[in-house]
């Protein structure tokens, strides 16, 4: 679920504001390009170290000229101030404390992960919110509804879902209300409102979220962080206890796609192609890339996938330097290593840099 921005709410710039730090410098034109979903290699190491992966391309549609006046504003309120670069900015002492007073009185959304799971939670809502208005009419036997999915896809995929289930549809229309039921339980009564309340089915239509925003008195951003917040947790629960909910996890899993599903489809193909044993410089030979480029999705790799082994795409000893070299010197620069290993790949730096921001 991605947030659109209409106008620059006080909830919408404090949370871009939050996206700041006291710590560690932030450079305003790469916060935007990493809200907006700009997917390079290089953006995607700075959203690595900013601590903003799961708010990658947040705000697809974020205007420009609206974001550059937003960030004028937090300059000549003092909330953010330049490093020596001018370039980057660091978090102010006291919007912080404004940060932290402002969003101890409304939620943040700390435990949403856009990258990694936006597009199967989205998948998947959507298929729950069509088979729970499909399987509603079908227990009261309403042929006459409009469908609120109109994409012919989705329209088929529960169409092959329902005749190839081994139960009747009465049967299944029922169990799958059980499940809800007892999903809904699990979650604490204002969440279980939000959710209920997009549902769609016999003789009920469900709310949007400006509704529920108008509804609830909140943000309509805020609102709609909270209702993915919920989806998550929903979603989190349907897997980790597939046994109880057997229903809605095979919706799941005709949602998340493969492993590799969070990766551009560019940096998906060489993941196989690196599964079979092929070599950076192999893969780059057989899909007619550069080698460059090849090395770029390694990187998204790396960014992407903790575990994601480093050591396996630079030489032993030259691995060894590096992890030297950094030792000594973690803040050491590409140039400043090119007078210590003067051949050494730029792929090569930032994938000790992506493997050393692991270390706690």
């Amino acid at each position: 679920m991605r947030v659109n921005v209409v106008e620059q709410s006080l909830y919408y710039q404090y949370f871009c504001l939050s996206l700041y730090s006291i710590d560690y410098p932030v450079k305003p034109a790469t916060l935007y390009h990493i809200l907006v979903g700009k997917r390079t290699a290089s953006i995607l190491f700075k959203a690595h170290i900013y601590h903003a992966i799961p708010f990658f391309s947040v705000f697809p549609n974020l205007n420009r000229s609206q974001y550059d006046n937003m960030v004028r504003e937090f300059i000549e309120k003092d909330w953010i101030t330049a490093s020596e670069n001018n370039e980057e900015y660091y978090l102010c002492k006291k919007a912080k404390e404004e940060l932290d007073l402002y969003f101890s009185k409304h939620f943040y959304p700390k435990n949403i992960n856009q990258l990694l799971n936006g597009q199967v939670t989205k998948e998947f809502w959507k298929k729950i919110l069509f088979s729970t208005q499909v399987l509603s009419e079908l227990r009261y036997q309403n042929n006459h509804y409009l469908p609120i999915e109109k994409e012919w896809k989705t329209q088929l995929w529960l169409k092959n879902w329902l005749k190839n289930s081994s139960l009747e549809r009465q049967e299944l229309g029922s169990s799958f209300g059980k499940e809800w039921i007892q999903l809904l339980k699990e979650f604490r009564s204002f969440d279980a409102e939000i959710l209920v309340a997009q549902l769609t089915g016999h003789k009920k239509n469900g709310k949007t979220s400006t509704q529920l925003a108008v509804k609830y008195g909140l943000d309509q951003m805020e609102l709609t962080f909270l209702v993915q917040n919920t989806i998550s947790q929903l979603l989190n629960k349907v897997v980790s206890e597939k046994e109880t909910f057997p229903l809605f996890y095979l919706i799941y899993q005709e949602c998340k796609g493969d492993r590799y599903s969070s990766l551009s489809l560019s940096a998906r193909s060489t993941a196989y192609y690196l599964e079979k044993g092929y070599s950076i410089e192999k893969i780059a030979l057989e899909r007619r890339l550069k080698v460059n480029t090849i090395s770029e999705h390694i990187i998204e790799l790396a960014i992407i996938f903790p575990n994601f082994d480093v050591s396996n795409f630079i030489p032993k000893e030259d691995y060894q330097r590096l992890c030297a070299l950094f030792s000594e010197n973690e803040e050491i620069t590409y140039e400043d290593l090119k007078k210590e290993m003067p051949q050494i790949p730029f792929s090569w730096y930032r994938l000790i840099q992506i493997e050393r921001s692991r270390i706690v």
